[in-house]
């Protein structure tokens, strides 16, 4: 089971990492159901899609659904780079000004919904970063920022 090469197996149950046995097998059913040919809209639902959810979805609930298991899904997760080192390739859901970040400093953040933030530094907009992840969530945006030089001053004799 590398954790590298699946999708995050608490995002695909859509839990949080901290979620009991108990809240993850709820939503394990709640999102069967959701799949289910007799309880869903067939219309709104690829069936070759739908397999490969529910195997998916199996897939998630058996590793975290037993503590040792769990527990070496949780240390592989843990070892993997975090989003903000690893290379983008989602669409960012929102475009936010750098303006409203909240200057700390040598870095700026803005709150995400999920209650954690998105930080920025000097040295991403150096070299022109403008996707970031929040820090608690999958989430991404696109911080909007101009390059701002010092004012260069000319010395006499200069043109």
């Amino acid at each position: 089971m590398a954790a590298s090469s699946r999708q995050n197996y608490y995002e695909l149950l859509q839990v949080p990492q901290t979620a009991s046995s108990a809240d993850i097998k709820a939503s394990y059913h709640r999102l069967l159901l959701s799949r289910h040919p007799d309880k869903s809209d067939p219309s709104k639902h690829n069936s070759t899609q739908a397999d490969v959810d529910i195997g998916s979805l199996k897939e998630a609930f058996t590793t975290l659904s037993s503590p040792e298991s769990r527990m070496r899904y949780d240390s592989e997760l843990s070892s993997l780079p975090s989003l903000s080192t690893r290379p983008l390739q989602s669409r960012p859901a929102h475009v936010v000004s750098l303006e409203v970040f909240e200057d700390l400093g040598q870095v700026w953040v803005h709150g995400c919904r999920c209650g954690e933030h998105y930080a920025i530094n000097e040295a991403d907009m150096e070299n022109d970063v403008h996707l970031v992840a929040c820090s608690g969530c999958s989430e991404v945006i696109w911080v909007g920022y101009e390059a701002q030089f010092p004012d260069y001053e000319a010395t006499p004799g200069e043109a």
